[in-house]
């Protein structure tokens, strides 16, 4: 008797405990912002990823960093003081300036032939403009020197100018492992678009070990040199991957639940996302850069709010890109090593040393 009490009450707490388990299961959602809302705060937390990603179409990209040719500038009007100032002797700019301020006393001062009395006219009269500082005391004799012109102002454009430059994004991809948790990252890609951009990079400990095509031995520099440290968690690929989920994120926009699909990490919420052109400004900071519209496609693990894919598709009146990032293995990447000393070189040493 006491034993069969004892198997009902041990079937009956199994029972229970099944169904608290069972409770404890979520349904899937269908609510596209809530699902977009638990992805930003899922992929916060990525201590480390393997992914994968290609690329098509083009960008535009790129400012003109030449200097601009200087041009002269008077005091007043460039393009006045400028054709002034190529042939005039200190009475023709005075009288030029004369004509254009229309004072008396400018008049005066433009005699060829000034006295003391016209030097006392001077004074008692109106000052002249800035351009004409030296012609304002004339000497006192009764034939002064030719005086030269002012010198003009060279005028130079406080910012360079854009110069946007089409990069062909035909053939590009990439993969690798970025061990954030480690500040780590070994990363394999080509960008047959620019000259020479290709290769393999391995951020250890502070330390980027970089190896071209054709190279056999990586070059060993600081990773602090590198443009972007895919290791970087606040300004590398990991943060580019996060604005571009906050973006989709953005409550002003009306991202839409396609469906649940199957794919090969498990099943998937299917989000798409119309990104306007203000609210990707926005989040990326491009203030005053005119930027195309953005569909956003998100596949996105039910289960734990992970992005497993992202394609991006954007266009706009000068570029059409198309970018597919397919990502795995969250926090269960393989440790990341450095390269054995005898596989990089140190700068200033024939060899590296053990």
């Amino acid at each position: 008797m006491f034993l069969r009490k004892s198997i009902a009450t041990g079937v009956a707490g199994l029972v229970v405990a099944i169904a608290l388990v069972a409770g404890c299961s979520s349904a899937p959602l269908s609510d596209a912002h809530q699902i977009m809302n638990k992805t930003v705060e899922s992929m916060k937390t990525v201590k480390s990823v393997h992914f994968e990603l290609k690329a098509d179409g083009n960008f535009v990209f790129g400012f003109d960093t030449s200097t601009p040719e200087p041009s002269a500038s008077g005091s007043a009007d460039a393009s006045a003081s400028a054709s002034a100032s190529a042939s005039a002797t200190a009475s023709a700019s005075a009288s030029a300036t004369a004509s254009a301020s229309a004072t008396a006393s400018a008049s005066a001062t433009a005699s060829a032939s000034a006295t003391a009395s016209a030097q006392s006219s001077a004074s008692g009269s109106a000052a002249p403009s800035g351009s004409l500082a030296a012609s304002a005391s004339v000497a006192t004799t009764a034939t002064p020197a030719p005086t030269a012109s002012p010198t003009a102002t060279p005028y130079v454009s406080p910012t360079p100018t854009p110069g946007p430059a089409e990069i062909s994004l035909k053939g590009t991809m990439a993969s690798g492992d970025i061990d954030l948790a480690n500040v780590a990252a070994h990363i394999q890609g080509t960008l047959p678009g620019l000259p020479d951009f290709a290769g393999e990079v391995v951020v250890v400990n502070g330390n980027a070990y970089v190896r071209t095509p054709g190279q056999t031995k990586y070059a060993l520099e600081a990773d602090t040199s590198l443009s972007i440290n895919p290791a970087d968690a606040t300004g590398g690929p990991a943060a580019m991957v996060q604005t571009i989920i906050q973006i989709a994120a953005d409550p002003s926009l009306s991202p839409r639940l396609i469906g649940t699909e199957q794919e090969p990490g498990g099943t998937c919420y299917h989000i798409q996302v119309q990104a306007t052109p203000d609210v990707v400004s926005s989040k990326l900071g491009l203030t005053g850069t005119a930027v195309g519209s953005s569909t956003l496609d998100l596949w996105i693990f039910q289960d734990s709010f992970r992005v497993e894919r992202l394609e991006l598709h954007t266009a706009d009146p000068t570029s059409s890109a198309a970018i597919r990032l397919v990502m795995s293995s969250y926090d269960n990447i393989a440790p990341i090593y450095a390269p054995l000393p005898a596989q990089f070189e140190i700068p200033g040493l024939a060899s590296p040393t053990a």
